[in-house]
């Protein structure tokens, strides 16, 4: 299963914010004095639920991290540290933070400890996105946080199923709403159920959430960082209780909500949706490539995804869209993409990424006649032949 496109940007999010360093303890803040939640400092009273959570932080994060890794979720980024596949110092990267992080990025000062802790314990959880993956969701379905995104992506949906030669009638299309965290039960379905978390100490974190989610600071579950993620999963993963999940793509208000606040709503709802049914092209037809090393393997599979968006975002038969909004996209889209090249979860360097997109573009424009598709495994070949282009070193110091 493939890792989120996003999650390892929400993770650097996180790191920028100070939330997901070691956390403070309980002691320590006993009494309502100053004190700090993962190096963020802040002053007011602690709840006994926010006591709780932050008492079992560490464990917490322990647990989630391999739950993640067994089921192919957001990646550890210090996991396979010696699986150092690809060399750092040949590819260039920016430290700055991209502009849609900077846009969505909550006003930390101006929360109590008991917010930032629910706040963590989100971003550890993923909870919105759990939930849409592996339990049962009711629609109709809306998408973004006021429901402006829905024509678009399900028109979108429809032309991918359209386009590529892949079966498609089991596919679901669902909806990460923030707001599902304002029912304690979801919340303590997901610790306690995909998770395996103590049911007592789920019982606290649930309810910690759900009450400081009700307010405007949390945005009553709507912040663009509790959601800001998509991923593709293909299903059959036993969830106790539910049986077997469905193939699906979920998708997070937050990214959908991020991506126009720095305007590009009218390109990257269609982008990133036709970025994660590429992963879906992956799974049906077995590209990826779980032979090579976890941090190559994932730069495979997010190159390939990023090429496989850009050929339907261009195609005539596509969406035919503008190269330079795409261009334009992609440039902060794929700054989402990172230079942890340990991480079991790299996505492929800025450059890389971009050059992807480039290149599928171009096969698009340039292939006779122009309203041909290329069968799902001839792109595959084609892009197989290129890759060894598209990752070769680009820093040029």
């Amino acid at each position: 299963m493939r890792k989120s496109i996003v999650w390892s940007a929400v993770a650097g999010l996180g790191l920028s914010l100070g939330l997901l360093t070691a956390p403070a303890s309980a002691a320590g803040l006993a009494g309502g004095g100053a004190g700090g939640v993962g190096g963020v400092a802040v002053s007011g009273p602690v709840s006994p639920e926010a006591r709780q959570v932050i008492d079992h932080l560490p464990e917490m994060r322990a647990q989630a991290d391999a739950v993640r890794e067994r089921l192919g979720l957001p990646d550890n980024p210090v996991r396979d540290a010696l699986l150092n596949a690809i060399d750092p110092t040949q590819y260039e990267c920016s430290s700055a933070t991209p502009p849609v992080l900077s846009a969505i990025l909550p006003d930390v000062a101006s929360m109590t400890i008991d917010q930032l802790t629910a706040l963590l314990t989100i971003v550890i959880y993923d909870v919105p996105l759990m939930d849409a993956l592996y339990f049962p969701q009711q629609g109709p379905f809306t998408f973004g946080a006021r429901g402006e995104f829905t024509h678009t992506v399900n028109k979108t949906f429809k032309d991918l199923k359209g386009f590529w030669d892949i079966p498609s009638q089991d596919l679901e299309l669902v909806p990460a709403h923030g707001r599902i965290m304002l029912d304690a039960e979801r919340d303590y379905r997901v610790f306690t159920v995909l998770y395996g978390a103590n049911p007592a100490q789920s019982r606290f974190s649930a309810d910690l959430i759900a009450r400081e989610l009700r307010s405007p600071v949390l945005g009553w579950g709507d912040l663009p960082i509790f959601s800001f993620n998509a991923f593709a999963a293909p299903g059959g993963e036993d969830v106790p209780g539910y049986g077997k999940s469905h193939r699906r793509i979920a998708y997070g208000d937050g990214v959908l909500d991020g991506f126009a606040k720095v305007g590009l709503s009218d390109v990257a709802p269609s982008a990133i949706l036709s970025h994660e049914f590429g992963h879906q092209v992956q799974f049906s037809d077995e590209l990826m490539r779980p032979e090579l090393p976890a941090p190559e393997a994932s730069r495979w599979a997010e190159l390939e995804a990023d090429a496989f968006s850009a050929y339907f975002l261009t195609h005539a038969r596509g969406e035919s869209m503008n190269w330079k909004r795409v261009h334009d996209f992609g440039q902060m889209f794929y700054q989402l993409g990172d230079c942890g090249f340990t991480s079991a979860g790299h996505h492929g360097t800025p450059n890389q990424r971009m050059r992807s997109a480039l290149w599928a573009a171009g096969l698009a424009s340039s292939l006779q006649p122009r309203g041909h598709i290329l069968p799902s495994r001839t792109f595959n070949d084609l892009f197989t032949a290129q890759y060894p282009q598209l990752i070769a070193p680009d820093a040029t110091t």
